[in-house]
C-alpha cells in the first residue's frame, strides 16, 4: 500500500466520508442482512447528512485517512462517553473505524486509532471503548492486537439475518 495520511476531519470532508461509510460497512457486514429496508436505513446511518451531524456534535471528533487525495477510511470518537458495562467516566466511545477494503491490512486503522488516542489522552480521558459484532472475528483480532480487552456483552439493536448473532462485545483500552 502506497502512502497515506491522516487528517481532523472537517464538514468539508463530509462528501468523502459519506463514501467511505456505507462502502466499508456494507463490504464487511453485508451478509448479516437479508431485509433490505433494514439494511438500507443501515447504511443511512453513514451516509453524508449523518456524517454532518455526526462532525456537529461538540463532543465528536472524526478523523479520515487519505491515499492519493482519496478518502480510504475514517474513526469517529465522543469523548466524555461511558461504556455501557461499567458506566466508567473518563472515556471516550470509538463508535465507527471503517475502512475501505483495499485499505486494510496496511497500517491505516492502527494510525487513525494511535490519533483518537493521542486526542483522547490530550482531553483527559483514561481509555477508550467499542463494541464489536461477536461474529466479526477478524475486527476482534484487530482490537486485541491494537490493546483492547473484552469487558462484556450487548445486544446490537438492528434486524439482522435469521441465524446471525446479534451479541456484541464491547471492549476497552486503557490509556495510561
Amino acid at each position: 500500500m502506497s502512502e497515506f495520511s491522516i487528517t481532523r476531519a472537517t464538514e468539508a470532508d463530509a462528501p468523502d466520508l459519506g463514501i467511505i461509510g456505507p462502502a466499508a460497512y456494507a463490504a464487511a457486514y453485508h451478509d448479516d442482512w437479508d431485509d433490505a429496508v433494514g439494511f438500507f436505513h443501515q447504511l443511512k446511518t453513514f451516509g453524508e447528512h449523518a456524517m454532518v451531524a455526526t462532525l456537529a456534535r461538540p463532543e465528536a471528533r472524526v478523523w479520515i485517512a487519505r491515499q492519493e487525495s482519496a478518502g480510504i477510511g475514517f474513526l469517529t470518537m465522543f469523548v466524555g462517553s461511558r461504556e455501557p458495562i461499567n458506566s466508567r467516566d473518563g472515556g471516550a466511545e470509538i463508535p465507527r473505524i471503517y475502512l475501505l477494503p483495499g485499505a486494510r491490512r496496511g497500517g491505516v486503522g492502527k494510525k487513525l486509532l494511535e490519533a483518537a488516542e493521542a486526542q483522547a489522552r490530550a482531553e483527559g480521558c483514561t481509555y477508550v471503548w467499542l463494541d464489536v459484532m461477536e461474529h466479526a472475528e477478524w475486527a476482534i483480532a484487530a482490537y486485541q492486537r491494537w490493546g483492547f480487552t473484552d469487558i462484556g456483552g450487548k445486544t446490537f439493536s438492528g434486524a439482522l439475518r435469521p441465524g446471525r448473532s446479534r451479541a456484541m462485545r464491547v471492549m476497552a483500552k486503557e490509556l495510561g
